[in-house]
């Protein structure tokens, strides 16, 4: 879905205000290019280093960036980081990418420090229509109203660290 060099600007100019380099951008414009992301629509979500590969990359920024939240747990619980531990990382990532357009990019060049991953969403051919993108745009806890008689299982929630 390449949209011409205007709109692809835009999304390069978010890039390098990030620190990305340009040869890197040029990378990282091929790589959603191929995907066939909608540029105009991106947004740029994380850098991570990671000395062991992609996936441990991928396990960090969901647990960097996602937390869970239970009534009556604090985020420091060890009942609340064994209970991180037990999530499906694998399945998060499989609905991040289908729902919210989330693609992990490996930039070409390693460091002594390990590889370096972009985390980017937007619509693109596996995900053209992107669904839940104010998880990424708004820091601020989200409002629940509270019914009559709660489900147990909505006690529970997964959603965007500030």
């Amino acid at each position: 879905m390449g949209r011409g060099p205007a709109q692809e600007r835009a999304f390069e100019f978010v890039l390098s205000e990030q620190g990305v380099s340009e040869k890197d951008i040029g990378w990282v414009l091929s790589k959603l290019d191929s995907q066939e992301y909608l540029l105009t629509d991106c947004h740029y979500l994380a850098r991570i280093l990671s000395k062991e590969s992609e996936i441990k990359a991928k396990e960090i920024f969901i647990n960097r960036y996602f937390v869970l939240n239970m009534t009556g747990v604090t985020r420091e619980s060890k009942f609340s980081n064994l209970l991180q531990e037990c999530m499906d990382k694998k399945k998060i990532w499989t609905l991040l990418e289908r729902n919210v357009g989330v693609i992990c990019i490996r930039l070409p060049d390693a460091s002594l420090n390990g590889e370096t991953y972009l985390f980017i969403c937007g619509p693109n051919k596996k995900c053209p229509e992107v669904t839940n993108i104010d998880l990424f745009g708004s820091s601020s806890p989200n409002v629940r109203q509270e019914s009559k008689k709660q489900n147990p299982l909505e006690m529970s929630s997964l959603r965007l660290a500030g």
